[in-house]
């Protein structure tokens, strides 16, 4: 099995903000896609673990040099470096039409049985580690930060409506970014410059939901997004660097 794969997507308008460049919540969705791809070609969909499965996202970070424009083609290569009784991980490198390198990102993922919501064990499944998962890959960049529980001062809420739930049938994982980011100035995110996203993933949310979102803007943004009941669901960190 190659090493590492590659896939090959076009950004589309309607996938650019007005500074027609990809929205960061745009370039993760694209990076999950390959992700889900990935599971495909190498036979390790949700339905290799068995008939009730679902790969679930841990954590991921991003760390993104640059953000594609509209109609630029991108090259996500993935890989999967680690494996151990609970999780994986899976490493991508978006390369622009140019190959160059303008983003990676380093995701932990586990599986679960979707009826029980139980963690299944990568220790059932030997083919896998064996097979897919190569150690002598090195990791795309750091791994995810775990994030404690911050003092937060600012407050929002934000309804789960139809549109953000996913096929396991909770809020997509994205979707807690997409809250988060829209809590921020539009001209702090239409900025050109370089950024580093992590996301820790704690519980599930669903559909009626009526979530809060805590959060300091300054001096780098911090948000924890708490479900209904007060349990923290969702915890982000954006680091800016400085606009050249």
């Amino acid at each position: 099995m190659e090493k590492k794969r590659s896939y090959t997507y076009r950004i589309e308008p309607y996938q650019a903000d007005l500074s027609q460049r990809l929205t960061l919540t745009g370039l993760a969705d694209y990076i999950l896609t390959a992700a889900f791809t990935d599971a495909l070609f190498v036979g390790y969909d949700n339905s290799a673990f068995g008939p009730h499965s679902g790969w679930v996202l841990l954590r991921m970070a991003m760390d993104v040099r640059r953000l594609p424009r509209q109609l630029e083609n991108i090259t996500i290569r993935v890989w999967i470096s680690d494996v151990n009784r609970l999780a994986s991980t899976h490493n991508f490198e978006v390369l622009d039409q140019e190959g160059n390198t303008i983003a990676l990102s380093s995701t932990i993922w586990a599986v679960i049985d979707l009826e029980s919501r139980k963690s299944l064990t990568f220790n059932d499944f030997p083919d896998f580690c064996n097979r897919v998962v190569d150690r002598d890959q090195e990791p795309a960049m750091s791994a995810p930060l775990r994030l404690s529980t911050p003092e937060l001062n600012g407050r929002y809420t934000h309804q789960v409506l139809y549109s953000y739930i996913d096929g396991n049938g909770h809020t997509y994982s994205i979707n807690y970014l997409r809250m988060a980011l829209d809590t921020l100035d539009i001209a702090e995110l239409t900025t050109d410059r370089s950024v580093r996203v992590d996301m820790n993933y704690m519980h599930e949310t669903h559909y009626g939901e009526r979530l809060t979102i805590q959060t300091d803007h300054h001096p780098s943004p911090l948000f924890e997004i708490l479900a209904e009941d007060g349990t923290p669901a969702c915890r982000i960190f954006i680091q800016w660097n400085p606009a050249q």
